[in-house]
């Protein structure tokens, strides 16, 4: 700059080489190395613990859990467990690196050096979440405390932590990394300390954390970037989904420069936005951005799986469902009646009802079982969610998961046969725009706030 200053664009650079540099130091001390590689494994683990125990909470974060088998033999251990309703991410930690000969392009050498810092930590972590999904060990703690998971873990996810980034990471996990998914247990994600710093600022919440893990790992073949930092980024702005047709989809390092400049917001108070534009700023005022908050409040199975639903929606979806919900509670509050709407999501292998109303639960709750029974039935679909809101706050009083594979039953025919097809939002939401045209702007607001039209829902 004029004034002998420097302004530096990618920060990330320069702190990487600032976290890289004391590692050389101390290599080149004999006696003290050994220590130094000690230490640094831990810090890798307790750093992990550290910004885990900020999304999820220090109850659902546990670190050094032994796994032993009914004669008491410990089988292995996990480095990090975080537990949230029925999902669990069993997490390994390495501090092994890649050595200047492999940095220079030693084919040999990186490969010798990637099954030490990553396919190692991978194995290690398979075999743990294995365990896990067998269910048949007892689990304690540090302290020899026993640790109870959760009867039923629907998906397990796996993560390779290492304490340093080099470009061809992503490439050589591609590559190399050798594993083997089930139905509960997920690819591996492969990741350095500052991809985890970064999720861990950006996704702040139970959910969004977890449904990117999801996302990111069941798009391991289809997505290429230089680095997770760019992957992220996109997510952040665009919301990560990739539909079938593509095979391939590669991303350019300038997507993540909103997250660097957010990143340096935070962390050193430059003027800017904390937060990028995108999934976490337009979606958090809707009514589904708070069902979402409302899910992670009160992590039950059978509303978790709709909180990662809601969360892969596209934005006019969201904003479209959101404004049923509202129109729903302002209906309920003005006749005092019970109303509901029924929408499709996804590519028609699941859906949504929404019941809205104040009915007790014993009421309320065999009401919408009843009929997302039946729209899962009509509409074909392999899993069905419901929820019942409150009129007055459209605050989640409960929901349920319907999912189990389609059949054709005469009795449900027979149930069904006079059930139309659900309408669309769209329709609902025009034809309520035009009952709101006939309202005089001094008149009584339809929804029921007691307000004048003009000064509540007047659009």
């Amino acid at each position: 700059m004029p004034d002998g200053t420097y302004l530096l664009f990618h920060i990330y650079s320069l702190v990487e080489a600032l976290y890289e540099a004391p590692f050389y130091w101390m290599g080149a001390d004999k006696a003290y190395v050994s220590t130094a590689m000690q230490n640094r494994g831990v810090f890798t683990e307790q750093f992990a613990v550290e910004r885990l125990r900020q999304v999820f909470g220090a109850e659902n974060v546990l670190a050094n859990i032994d796994i032993y088998e009914s004669k008491g033999t410990k089988l292995a251990e996990i480095d990090v467990l975080v537990l949230f309703g029925n999902r669990a991410l069993v997490l390994q930690a390495k501090s092994k690196r890649l050595t200047l000969e492999a940095r220079r392009g030693n084919h040999l050498q990186i490969k010798e050096d990637f099954k030490k810092s990553i396919q190692d930590s991978s194995d290690q972590a398979y075999r743990c979440a294995k365990l896990i999904e067998e269910g048949r060990c007892s689990f304690k703690d540090a302290a020899g405390n026993a640790v109870t998971l959760p009867a039923s873990l629907k998906r397990i996810y796996v993560i390779c932590l290492i304490s340093n980034h080099y470009p061809a990471l992503s490439f050589q996990a591609r590559q190399f990394l050798k594993f083997t998914a089930t139905d509960t247990i997920s690819p591996p994600f492969v990741m350095d300390v500052f991809a985890l710093d970064a999720m861990t600022e950006m996704l702040s919440s139970p959910l969004h954390f977890l449904s990117y893990v999801d996302r990111r790992t069941g798009y391991t073949d289809k997505l290429m970037a230089s680095h997770e930092l760019t992957i992220l980024s996109y997510h952040l702005k665009q919301n990560l989904w990739l539909n079938d047709e593509h095979d391939m989809v590669m991303l350019d390092d300038d997507i993540s420069a909103d997250l660097d400049l957010a990143m340096l917001v935070r962390r050193e108070g430059i003027p800017g936005k904390g937060t990028p534009e995108g999934i976490l700023t337009r979606f958090s005022a809707t009514a589904l951005g708070r069902m979402v908050k409302a899910i992670e409040a009160r992590p039950h199975p059978a509303t978790i799986d709709l909180g990662f639903t809601l969360l892969t929606l596209g934005e006019d979806t969201v904003l479209e469902v959101s404004a049923g919900i509202d129109l729903l509670a302002k209906q309920g509050i003005a006749d005092g009646k019970n109303h509901d709407v029924t929408v499709g999501l996804g590519s028609g292998g699941t859906g949504l009802t929404i019941h809205c109303n104040d009915d007790p639960i014993e009421v309320a709750g065999p009401a919408l079982q009843r009929h997302c029974h039946a729209r899962k039935y009509t509409e074909h679909a392999q899993t069905w969610f419901g929820v019942c809101v409150r009129p007055m706050d459209q605050a989640l009083r409960f929901g349920i998961n319907l999912e189990f594979r389609w059949e054709q039953d005469d009795t449900m025919d027979a149930l069904t046969k006079n059930m139309g097809k659900p309408g669309k939002l769209t329709s609902l939401l025009r034809e309520a725009a035009k009952a709101r045209t006939k309202v005089g702007r001094n008149d009584p607001c339809p929804c029921g706030s007691g307000k004048k039209y003009k000064k509540c829902c007047v659009t």
